[in-house]
């Protein structure tokens, strides 16, 4: 049985710019949530480095958000604040170091991403 030409064409114009238009969507929300998550990740490892040391526990919040902030320089995080993204809770017997912020990013037209970051860390003593 013979097919006719027209039918076997394959993919058309109009399919491949809907493939790319795809990709660089895809592309443009992992390199603006990406960077956001590689950040979390310094912010999560100083936080827990923190939170970590010995005779933490002991220490005054100011204390504390001077070596998380201290700690933010040397990695280069420098929109955000110790103070305004971490807090000091007593639970029982325990201290626990509460970091919680959020992020809004532009991404296309009038659509924003928003993630949001939570993390609680147990105070050495």
């Amino acid at each position: 049985m013979m097919t006719s030409r027209t039918r076997m064409r394959g993919v058309g114009g109009f399919t491949v710019l809907v493939y790319i238009a795809f990709f660089l969507l895809v592309l443009t929300f992992g390199l603006t949530v990406g960077k956001d998550y590689l950040q979390y990740l310094t912010v999560r490892s100083v936080v827990a480095d923190v939170a970590a040391e010995p005779g933490a526990f002991a220490r005054s919040d100011r204390q504390l958000w001077s070596e998380i902030d201290r700690r933010f320089t040397v990695n280069s995080v420098y929109d955000l604040p110790a103070r305004e993204i971490t807090r000091v809770e007593q639970e029982n017997e325990a201290r626990y170091l509460v970091l919680e912020y959020e992020v809004r990013r532009d991404f296309v037209g009038n659509l924003d991403l928003v993630v949001q970051f939570n993390r609680r860390e147990q105070l050495a003593r």
